[in-house]
């Protein structure tokens, strides 16, 4: 990151920030190999560093870890005592903190080929199709040659649509329903989060309109799908 993008960034309360980080760190978590925010917490009273793991809204109670010779250490912290947050190691989530003004950047090796998108695809098709025990077609609708950032989301999408329809086949009643209604289901992606149906065709649109900020949620994916049910 460069200093004229960090001249873009808002000034955000801790209350919000602590939020993102939890975003953060439950998007990492799902990872191979889950690359933590560092975080040093000033208190009224001392300070904290470690790895931001998870936060209880309810509990306003913030957990850190970190290693040292092996041996694990916690620190639970009370977050309404917070006076300063420092973040460190959250460079590629920008556009988090800064509210979709500063674009999702993703690492090279993270955005697939179209080629490997259509692996993908089919890869899904056959998994869902074992869990449903009926084929159904997935497709990415695009105009032109889609650009890196696109491919890099729809690589995003597949894995949201991987869990969504994998908890609709885990419940008897909902599997039994989309499988009668539905045997196509097309994706794209657009500035907003919509589901609609014709016929036995379900067409996707993902909100990319401030990066991974914007996508659609699981449940409530899930909710749009089964409405047409």
């Amino acid at each position: 990151m460069d200093f004229k993008t960090m001249l873009q960034f808002p000034v955000l309360d801790p209350q919000s920030i602590i939020k993102i980080l939890r975003e953060i760190a439950d998007i990492e978590r799902k990872e191979e190999r889950p690359q933590m925010p560092q975080v040093t917490i000033s208190t009224h009273s001392d300070s904290a560093s470690g790895f931001f793991v998870n936060y209880d809204s309810e509990k306003h109670t913030i957990l850190l870890c970190d290693m040292y010779d092996r041996k694990s250490e916690f620190q639970y912290i009370d977050s309404r005592s917070i006076s300063s947050l420092t973040l460190r190691n959250v460079d590629k989530y920008a556009y988090l903190l800064s509210d979709g003004k500063v674009p999702l950047t993703p690492n090279p090796d993270e955005i697939p080929t179209v080629l490997q998108l259509k692996k993908d695809i089919k890869a899904l098709e056959e998994d869902l199709e074992g869990r449903l025990e009926k084929g159904l077609a997935i497709a990415f609708k695009y105009e032109g040659t889609p650009e890196d950032l696109e491919k890099y989301y729809a690589s995003k999408v597949l894995k949201l649509l991987q869990s969504t329809l994998s908890n609709i086949s885990s419940d008897p009643l909902a599997k039994t329903a989309f499988t009668e209604a539905v045997s196509t289901v097309n994706f794209s992606l657009g500035s907003e989060n919509k589901t609609v149906k014709d016929s036995n065709v379900i067409s996707i649109t993902v909100d990319t309109s401030k990066g991974l900020k914007s996508f659609i949620k699981n449940k409530q994916l899930q909710e749009q799908i089964e409405k047409f049910l």
